[in-house]
């Protein structure tokens, strides 16, 4: 997972009532260690609030953010890509606007006509479904993470229609069934299917 996901993942998190985890609260909070620099402080922090930006334009239900892109740089919010109205383009300035720490937005959003879809309810219970699988992949990925006993950067965690599925190397088999048992113990998670590795 790069540096956008695990932030990204992590500001979703924040959404959740998820505690960061340790790793990402050192780089956010500016650990005072030999390498860091003002530059690398300064990209942690544009990450953390794209992907803060991210997660609040992914969870307004007016919104169709798979068309928006963002990006911060010191501080600065860039949108681009397509919306459908002069209304959604103001609202997503007012999303980015609305992020602490943020402190300017550039607005670079068109206004295009999608083609809708003829069966409208459906096209409705699609998007839904993706909304909910992606906040159950944050909130196992983030169980996960926060866990000392596992290896949740190691971890790669997909969910479709409700079933999480794990992928990747953990140490041992005990922690196999720790990942496994956290999944399924997240609410709103119908099955698991765990496909993880034991380390050599």
């Amino acid at each position: 997972m790069n540096l956008k996901m695990m932030l990204t993942a992590t500001a979703i998190a924040s959404v959740l009532g998820v505690t960061a985890p340790e790793s990402v609260r050192a780089h956010t909070d500016g650990a005072d260690t030999q390498d860091t620099t003002a530059e690398m402080q300064s990209e942690l922090r544009d990450a953390w609030l794209d992907g803060k930006l991210e997660t609040a334009l992914l969870f307004n239900e007016h919104l169709n953010s798979f068309n928006i892109n963002t990006d911060v740089e010191h501080s600065v919010a860039y949108l681009n890509g397509a919306v459908e109205s002069e209304i959604d383009r103001d609202l997503a300035e007012e999303i980015a606007k609305s992020i602490n720490g943020i402190t300017a937005v550039e607005n670079h959003l068109v206004i295009e006509e999608f083609e809708k879809d003829v069966d409208k309810s459906n096209e409705s219970s699609v998007f839904k479904q993706s909304v909910v699988d992606a906040t159950l992949t944050a909130k196992v990925k983030s169980k996960l993470l926060v866990n000392d006993n596992t290896g949740g950067l190691a971890i790669d965690v997909d969910t479709k229609q409700g079933v999480v599925t794990l992928n990747g190397a953990v140490a041992s088999e005990q922690e196999k069934d720790l990942a496994e048992q956290i999944a399924r113990n997240t609410s709103g998670v119908l099955d698991v299917e765990n496909a993880l590795t034991i380390e050599a």
